[in-house]
């Protein structure tokens, strides 16, 4: 299932479907172009949890991939650990895959 999730993520970005890195990301969630925003599984723990803050300022799910940077790097082409996902299918696709991506939530206030 990891190889098909990184097939996923290869194709997103070949649609250009796919921001990588985390100011591409935050960038695409606060436009509100992103469906998805995920985290590699050794992504560092201050990061993630700023990625969590923005996807539940733009009403997105957070997932925490199984994978890690380096494999994320071979798959999307780019060295990146934060990605956010701009299109609905895509983002359907991998949240549906649970044995490779952990869904979580950000409580904040507004």
């Amino acid at each position: 299932m990891k190889h098909r999730l990184l097939s996923l993520l290869g194709l997103a970005r070949r649609a250009g479907k796919l921001e990588a890195g985390f100011d591409a990301a935050k960038s695409a969630l606060r436009a509100g172009q992103a469906a998805l925003a995920a985290g590699a599984e050794d992504l560092s723990p201050k990061t993630w949890k700023n990625l969590r803050y923005e996807a539940g300022r733009a009403h997105v799910p957070a997932a925490r991939l199984q994978v890690g940077m380096e494999e994320l790097g071979r798959a999307c082409g780019v060295k990146a650990g934060a990605l956010a996902v701009t299109d609905e299918g895509f983002a359907k696709a991998i949240l549906g895959m649970t044995d490779v991506v952990k869904l979580e939530k950000e409580e904040h206030a507004l």
